[in-house]
């Protein structure tokens, strides 16, 4: 047995008779460091470098480092080959799969030297494991697995264009087969078409200055000129007409490599393959003696076949046949001819027979079974396992969170699994759907699975801050459902097929940035979906440029760039409608709507987005979540707008659809219940939010446990909703248990504390406790204005806060600069707190007697809100009733009475508590009757 060590340009078969000898100063010694790499031993050599078994001190584990040196003769070309590198090591960094060799790094040594760091495992190649006599199901298995990386690769948007039996590797420990070599993948030197007498074989140029030579250790040919890469006896036909290697070629090579294994002879000669035809290239017949099944050589026939059409539509589809048992195969046929002749007719025995064509009826293999190997690598048990592994060791929560989002991955992929055989079903077996229909559900599934491929992956990684949104990111996958409304499927235009790799790419970039939105990563997220925006424009389809614009800008939304995120918002309701993808269209005006009213403060503007996300989802069948967004989004434009009668009807309508969909403890209606709890809280009705507030922490209790950053969410608002009807004993426990399991979640001086300490120090200033809420606020002030800076609005609150607690405490003049300096600040940010402030500035005016300024401030408050939320607005009572106190004060009785009356009107509708209310209402009261 050898070591076998997969490099990015060449394998690397190591034995000690056969490996070459290179100068002493091309060798590192023991010990030495590359990257954070200690170097053990020289395992191998290649035409790209020196192969050497190392250790890793970070992560405690042996990998093989190679150093990569392109061999040019021209400098220039040595660096094009250098960054070539280490794009494909990186790109390649981005597959995980069982079946395919883990790349761990790569970097660049002093002198230009590139490393890559890789997985480093014991075993032989299959061409050396192949030496041994080996029977044919087993070698079925062990290229099943490797075709499994292949059909990975794939679906990452990746082309190996050098699949072969050297670069497939056989553990020694496991017998897994996994793939390696990726360093012909994905490149694009030239044109879609290419001379194809630059292309020679089985002798390739190696004269060139413009070529850069890499020697395979099988010492086959692998040469680049001009654009042309691979190894002969694998490469299809296509290849030498000219055209770029694509998924159908690699399946080509993959064919070629599993006639080679089972007959132990190639299906071609590189001459056959190379020469110039007007047909394509016939392969030579299996050895007579072969105990392969016929049905085996069916599949490795049309895997081989010479025109890239007649292949399988995938390698998942190639997989799905190979994955059959050929003694069912027979049954299967036998009992269908059976089947046949009980219904009497020559006819339907035919129609059954042709699933394959009459010319493949003896052999016809049942379809649709396998399907669900598609999840290995995506959601399986070593994935699963994986994942679990990595939320090991995290927060208290975290195993609860584990369970929890487990089980919504394994429904997922039930359903993607049950939505995939169908629509095989439909076309291969009931004949009640059309082939074109088929590809347009399928190419949906794709989309889905590799959305779900994305979440897990990253989840995989031991990332505390992915631990607590997994639940979430798994919530927000995209409905498999929607697969199966053709009509939706059918409405957008169909791509060129020229642009198929282009655009699967686009969605795979796609996906990557959906999950990064859905974990909070917000910066990733929108550098993702901006590189996917800019291909899939350079492609001109409207349909991905659609999507890619709404992952952008819902990113932008997450990363509190509101004037972004609208533009970005609204430029993919038009390109979606344009695109004819209503759905997408709905749900990005309902996202624009949302950001203009929360994040801009545009309410007008947002009321004409909800009417036309409403008005295209009305338009929709079966999109009951569309509905109960839009009803969420309704509740909150409505909330901006004052009409706080609306907002609650509106979030009241969404809880209760929420039930119907999700079921009265479904762990989706946790935040729809606290979205009515906070409206509630807005109205000033405290007492009815407080059921609310309760039912939510309860649903995310049982969700994700007792300790959960979002049980602290709704343990704050539930705090101040005791705390505004007087039971203060259970405000002080859930503002004390929200702090504890932030400060145990987040550390003592984490932001997410700023929230709570603010709560807790509003708390003793209301229950004069004022040395408590000058310690508890000078710590939340400290805190966000070190993390948040003094723009986020959040620390605007906390200086509000202060302020107040300043005044109450007799620092009056403190006070002041306190709140005038930060309305100077919310002035120039343009503040969405600023009448907030100005509110508590017309207060502590009055009690300084100091009408005229009060009088001021209360109007520029009044004046901001009626501009923002509208004459309605639940907050005006404040600076209404300043306002009023102030003109009774000047002797202006006329004016007082208006707005005293209004304040009070507003306020009791708010249900505001009677003591703020009282010195407004004593007020009135005092003044002469109309």
């Amino acid at each position: 047995m050898k070591d076998t060590e997969v490099g990015l340009q060449s394998s690397v078969t190591v034995s000690a008779g056969t490996r070459k000898k290179r100068a002493a100063d091309e060798r590192l010694e023991r010990g030495s460091s590359v990257g954070r790499y200690l170097i053990l031993d020289v395992i191998g050599e290649g035409g790209m470098g020196v192969v050497y078994a190392a250790f890793d001190p970070e992560l405690n584990r042996r990998v093989a480092v190679k150093l990569l040196q392109a061999r040019s003769t021209a400098a220039a070309d040595r660096k094009e080959a250098q960054t070539w590198l280490v794009r494909e090591a990186q790109a390649l960094a981005l597959l995980s799969h069982p079946n395919v060799i883990e790349v761990y790094d790569v970097g660049t040594l002093p002198g230009e030297r590139v490393f890559v760091a890789m997985e480093l495992v014991a075993g032989d190649t299959l061409q050396d494991w192949l030496e041994q006599p080996r029977a044919w199901r087993d070698v079925l298995a062990v290229l099943r697995e490797a075709g499994a990386g292949l059909a990975a690769a794939h679906a990452a948007g990746l082309v190996h264009r050098d699949f072969k039996p050297g670069n497939v590797l056989v553990s020694a420990m496991d017998g897994r087969a996994r793939l390696m070599d990726f360093g012909l993948a994905r490149l694009d030197f030239g044109p879609a078409r290419l001379n194809a007498k630059a292309v020679q074989a089985p002798s390739m140029s190696r004269g060139s200055d413009a070529s850069i030579e890499l020697q395979s250790p099988l010492h086959q040919s692998l040469t680049i000129t001009g654009s042309v890469l691979g190894t002969p006896a694998y490469m299809a036909p296509e290849i030498y007409d000219g055209m770029l290697a694509d998924v159908r070629s690699d399946q080509f090579a993959f064919g070629v490599t599993l006639y080679e294994a089972l007959y132990r002879v190639r299906p071609f000669s590189e001459k056959q393959l190379a020469a110039d035809r007007t047909a394509p290239p016939v392969p030579r017949d299996p050895p007579s003696d072969t105990r392969v099944p016929a049905a085996i050589e069916h599949v490795v026939r049309r895997a081989i076949a010479g025109d890239p059409a007649a292949r399988f539509p995938s390698m998942d589809v190639l997989l799905a046949e190979l994955a059959i048992d050929p003694l069912r195969r027979r049954r299967h046929v036998m009992v269908g001819a059976g089947i046949a002749i009980a219904l009497g007719g020559a006819a339907t025995a035919g129609f059954l027979i042709s699933q394959h064509g009459a010319a493949q009826a003896q052999a016809a293999p049942p379809r649709c079974t396998g399907i669900a190997t598609r999840l290995t690598g995506v959601w399986d048990a070593a994935t699963k396992a994986g994942v679990e592994h990595a939320f090991a060791g995290q927060r208290g929560f975290a195993p609860k969170m584990f369970q929890t989002t487990s089980a919504a991955l394994d429904a997922y992929a039930a359903e993607w699994t049950a939505a995939a055989t169908d629509n095989c079903e439909a076309t291969q077996l009931r004949g009640e759907q059309a082939e074109d229909v088929m590809g347009l559900r399928q190419a949906c599934l794709d989309d889905r699975l590799a959305e779900l491929g994305a979440v897990t992956k990253l989840l995989a990684e031991s990332d505390m801050n992915l631990v607590d949104k997994a639940d979430k990111a798994v919530w927000a996958l995209e409905p498999v459902r929607r697969c199966a409304n053709v009509a939706a499927l059918r409405a957008p235009s169909q791509p060129a097929p020229e642009l198929a790799d282009k655009l699967a790419a686009v969605r795979t970039r796609l996906a990557s940035a959906k999950a990064l939105l859905n974990v909070g990563k917000y910066d990733g997220a929108i550098a993702g979906a901006s590189l996917a925006l800019d291909d899939a424009r350079g492609a001109s389809y409207q349909p991905l440029v659609a999507e890619a614009q709404f992952v952008r800008g819902f990113a932008l939304m997450g990363a509190q760039k509101a004037p972004d995120a609208a533009r970005a918002l609204g430029d993919a309701v038009w390109t979606a409608l344009r695109g004819r993808r209503d759905e997408l269209a709905a749900r990005a005006a309902l996202s624009a709507a949302l950001v203009s009213a929360s994040g801009l403060a545009r309410p007008d503007e947002a009321r004409l987005w909800l009417s036309l996300g409403q008005a295209i989802a009305a338009r929709l069948p079966n999109e009951r979540e569309l509905d109960q967004i839009a009803l969420e989004v309704e509740g909150t434009v409505a909330g901006e707008r004052g009409d706080m009668i609306a907002a609650v009807a509106a979030h009241g309508k969404a809880r209760d659809l929420g039930e119907q969909i999700y079921g009265k403890t479904g762990v989706k209606l946790w935040k729809i219940e606290h979205a009515l709890a906070v409206t509630y809280g807005r109205t000033g009705a405290w007492g009815d939010a407080i059921p609310h507030f309760e039912r939510a922490l309860a649903l995310r209790e049982a969700a994700v446990g007792p300790d959960h950053p979002d049980d602290v969410l709704v343990l704050s608002g539930l705090g101040v909703a005791y705390q505004r009807v007087g039971e203060i004993a259970k405000a002080k426990a859930a503002y004390a248990r929200a702090l504890a399991v932030r400060e145990r979640t987040f550390g003592p001086q984490s932001p997410a504390l700023v929230v709570t300490l603010n709560n807790i120090a509003d708390l003793a200033r209301e229950l004069g406790d004022l040395a408590a809420a000058t310690s508890g606020i000078e710590r939340a002030k400290s805190i966000a204005e070190a993390a948040l800076g003094p723009k986020h609005p959040v620390y605007h609150t906390v200086v509000t806060t202060l302020g107040e607690i300043q005044f109450a405490a007799g620092k009056r003049a403190k006070a002041k600069r306190t709140l005038d300096d930060l309305i100077v600040l919310e002035t120039a940010n343009q503040s969405r707190m600023l009448p907030t402030t100005l509110a508590v500035r017309a207060e502590i005016a009055l009690g300084e007697s100091m009408w005229a300024h009060a009088l001021g401030f209360a109007d520029r408050a009044i004046a901001s809100l009626e501009a923002s939320g509208g004459r309605n607005s639940a907050d005006l009572w404040r600076p209404l009733a300043a306002r009023g106190r102030a003109l009774v004060a000047l002797k202006q009785p006329k004016e007082a009475t208006v707005a005293l009356t209004r304040a009070v009107e507003i306020g009791t509708k708010a249900s505001v508590k009677p003591e703020d209310l009282g010195p407004a209402r004593a007020a009135l009261s005092a003044l002469p009757s109309r």
